[in-house]
């Protein structure tokens, strides 16, 4: 039977992650995915073949963008990703199946520099470049997605060094009170409008604001329920971009697509795909670092 998906999610194997995220998805559940794409393991070369099936698979069931993501920081394992760029770029031609060329990547730009921006773009051939922030203050974000300290990123050299190497940059926003206090502090028209001028200053192509998910009783939940936007935020946004903007179309798994002021603006609500029966495709196929292919992020969701 085939299964339709926009886009095939790459979760990038990793122990830990460097971030710690006060709304950190992952840290919700309890799943655990082991690392069958390790080199060191007696297996390796039966797994590595079980990845190439799902990645022709996904191909096959119409996933035309690959976005490298993860349950970690997905900069931190920079050998798998030479890996995934060796895989896309020779293993599936030979196999007959065409390499994804549109590729994305999601990120707190951790790590992230002039030189793995060069290695993002000419190895992996990265093209979008999706940038996660909470905040527009250095300090603010820095602090709400828990960045080693030695490692905490420049926001505005960030964007301009993904501008220097000619990536979409996508501004990815997790619709926080501290994002809403670094452009005035309420939900009004006038800061909805602050923000877009913020993105436009920063160089983004596209903008996406993403409403937080929240599941279980946990410290995660916890934060978004004191930290997240009122509701009227949402109502205030999608009445500027249908007022400001231009209807550029609807996405396969059910958001409109806007441009306003020169940028292309997607408002998710639905960051985890949960509404995914309700539309005429997936929204994402997952491969997981155990190899296998997912129709969602929870374990039930396995394909095969």
């Amino acid at each position: 039977m085939k299964r339709n998906a926009q886009s095939l999610s790459i979760c990038v194997p990793g122990k830990k992650c460097i971030n710690h995220c006060k709304f950190c998805v992952s840290c919700m559940h309890a799943d655990a995915y082991k690392n069958q794409m390790d080199e060191n393991l007696p297996f390796y070369d039966l797994y590595f073949e079980d990845y190439v099936k799902r990645m022709i698979f996904a191909k096959e069931n119409d996933a035309n963008i690959m976005m490298i993501t993860g349950d970690i920081e997905p900069l931190q394992n920079r050998h798998f990703l030479q890996t995934l760029a060796i895989i896309n770029k020779y293993v599936l031609p030979q196999r007959g199946c065409s390499a994804f060329n549109w590729i994305e990547i999601q990120t707190s730009a951790v790590g992230f520099d002039r030189n793995y921006a060069r290695f993002l773009r000419n190895t992996v051939g990265v093209s979008v470049f999706s940038f996660s922030l909470s905040s527009f203050d250095n300090d603010i974000n820095a602090y709400i997605v828990g960045m080693p300290k030695n490692m905490r990123v420049n926001i505005q050299e960030v964007c301009e060094n993904v501008k220097e190497y000619d990536f979409t940059l996508r501004l990815s926003l997790n619709m926080s009170k501290e994002m809403l206090e670094s452009v005035g502090g309420t939900a009004n028209y006038e800061n909805v409008e602050k923000i877009f001028n913020k993105a436009k200053s920063l160089g983004a192509d596209q903008v996406t604001f993403r409403k937080f998910y929240t599941d279980g009783d946990n410290s995660q939940s916890k934060w978004i329920a004191e930290n997240t936007v009122p509701d009227e935020f949402f109502k205030m946004l999608h009445e500027y971009v249908k007022h400001e903007g231009r209807l550029i179309g609807t996405l396969p798994y059910g958001y409109n697509q806007y441009s306003v002021n020169g940028i292309s603006v997607v408002i998710d609500e639905d960051c985890m795909n949960e509404g995914k029966a309700q539309k005429e495709a997936s929204k994402y196929f997952v491969i997981r670092p155990d190899c296998k292919l997912y129709d969602g992020w929870n374990k039930e969701d396995i394909i095969f």
